[in-house]
């Protein structure tokens, strides 16, 4: 019987942390925001330095997500280099946009990284009284109701903010909100958020697929 509870114990616990996902909570365009042909766009994920992999990971895979649509992007550690987790002036920045050629920015930002405690209630089969013909049997079913404990899992979650801004005309046309629910590594939960992000861009007109058919 423990061997029975150990295997629908990992069973849960397995299928608790498949589900983790990256879901878009919100999201908005400018009124007068056109799809345009953005020649260099610039990723730049706005973390703290403890968070350097997290940061590099986001924007990398958004970098590629743009590129695959045929846009030509980079990330801000081409941009700024080891002023990253530096606060900039407002000079430094659009003096490194004109050096660099960006016309279009894209921020990533961590909002908030929340941990909690989730109680994930033991696994049992409710069949009715009646599939059991012996009382040994419907005891020892009953025990595992009354008395199998649940369990604890530690989550993390974390929420994001994107911004997309026209560097000529200074001007913020997209922002949307993104959760994590507890991902299973930050190269997966970067990778959910930069096909989120470039899913619902397209579908609202502001990025078009640039790649050439043949």
């Amino acid at each position: 019987m423990k061997q029975i509870k150990l295997m629908t114990a990992v069973l849960a616990a397995g299928l608790f942390f498949s589900c983790s996902s990256t879901k878009l909570t919100s999201s908005w365009k400018a009124k007068d925001a056109v799809s345009k042909t953005y020649h260099n766009i610039m990723v730049w994920g706005i973390l703290t330095e403890k968070d350097s992999a997290l940061k590099a990971d986001m924007e990398n895979h958004l970098v590629n997500d743009l590129a695959d649509r045929g846009y030509h992007a980079i990330s801000a550690a081409r941009v700024f280099g080891a002023n990253a987790y530096r606060k900039l002036s407002e000079k430094e920045i659009v003096d490194q946009f004109r050096n660099s050629g960006v016309d279009a920015v894209i921020t990533i930002v961590l909002l908030d990284k929340q941990k909690e405690e989730l109680y994930v209630p033991p696994a049992i089969v409710n069949n009715p009284s009646s599939s059991y013909d012996h009382v040994d049997k419907y005891y020892s079913a009953t025990y595992d109701k009354v008395f199998s404990p649940g369990y604890y899992v530690s989550t993390t979650n974390y929420f994001w903010e994107s911004n997309l801004f026209e560097v000529n005309q200074d001007k913020l046309v997209y922002s949307a909100r993104t959760k994590s629910f507890d991902p299973a590594s930050a190269n997966m939960q970067a990778h959910e958020n930069g096909l989120l992000l470039i899913r619902d861009m397209t579908k609202k007109k502001l990025l078009k697929d640039q790649v050439k058919k043949d």
